[in-house]
């Protein structure tokens, strides 16, 4: 059995294509329709194309990124899921092969997998809808999103492909504009739309941060690259508000680099009077005691 066109064309959709090799929020180097080196089909066809192994930066075309996803599920997906399971109508075999080409080959001893294979098209559904939509620990609004996509088809509503983007306000772009907001990009409203003002900002910060291009389109690369910088930037604010990462974080905020460097060696300076003073306390009271008694001898003598 092998993925519908229709099937092929919702992968697509959900996965986002990316020209140029990024890292996805959980590290791995991925490029295309989220192709990774952890398969072994893609690991071939890239090394035939003469590269050792993927890094950030490389390219694909959008021909053969899409020529190779077809083989990837045909080849590899597919008759994955097609072992797994059995036979299954069409749109249901298209939503699973969605599901595990995100979600990898694990996600075929889950509940949702247990009921399609059992033929409760309903609970393989509802039990879909409900997993995977975490990375890194937090909940993605993109992956909540496919989720619920795959579970609709799973149970026979259909692809969705007739509902253009950008029809309705977007969770993903929705907080690609509260991190440029914090960020300092001035992104316009945070109201889930990817109008002029956003799109500049996203260019902006894709300026700041090669390898992305810069094409003012928050995409997979993009979204996990402003997800890494909100990350540093919340693992710095513990420290003073100022990071090393000062050509992002601290220079979207307008902080300048001096400044950064000035408050940490302040911090740093005060950390080191403290530790000292804890280490020499007994010494310290000591002298406060002699300090208080030579005090009070002056003040008795005045007196007299």
């Amino acid at each position: 059995m092998q993925v519908s066109p229709q099937g092929l064309a919702f992968i697509a959709r959900h996965e986002g294509f990316v020209g140029r090799a990024y890292l996805d929020p959980g590290g791995v180097p991925t490029i295309g329709y989220g192709f990774t080196e952890g398969s072994r089909l893609f690991r071939s066809w890239w090394q035939a194309q003469g590269h050792a192994g993927l890094v950030p930066g490389q390219t694909i075309a959008p021909a053969a990124a899409l020529s190779l996803l077809r083989e990837l599920v045909d080849r590899e997906y597919g008759p994955m899921v097609t072992r797994a399971l059995g036979p299954l109508p069409q749109t249901a075999f298209d939503a699973a092969v969605s599901a595990v080409y995100n979600l990898g080959p694990r996600a075929l001893g889950w509940r949702w997998a247990k009921a399609l294979k059992a033929g409760d098209l309903a609970t393989a559904a509802a039990c879909l809808a409900r997993t995977g939509t975490t990375a890194g620990g937090r909940v993605l609004p993109g992956l909540v999103r496919r989720r619920a996509d795959e579970a609709a088809l799973m149970a026979g509503q259909g692809y969705g492909l007739d509902l253009p983007h950008g029809s309705a306000p977007d969770p993903d772009i929705r907080r690609v504009q509260r991190h440029l907001t914090l960020m300092g990009y001035r992104p316009g409203p945070v109201d889930g739309r990817a109008g002029p003002l956003t799109r500049r900002a996203v260019a902006r910060f894709q300026a700041d941060h090669p390898p992305l291009a810069v094409d003012g389109t928050a995409g997979p690369a993009t979204r996990a690259a402003l997800g890494r910088a909100m990350a540093a930037r919340a693992g710095l604010a513990g420290s003073g508000g100022c990071g090393a990462a000062a050509s992002g974080t601290a220079a979207a905020q307008g902080v300048p680099v001096w400044d950064c460097l000035l408050i940490a060696g302040g911090v740093i300076a005060v950390a080191g009077l403290l530790f000292l003073a804890w280490q020499y306390r007994g010494r310290i009271r000591q002298e406060l005691v002699f300090w208080r008694q030579g005090l009070s001898g002056t003040q008795q003598e005045q007196r007299t």
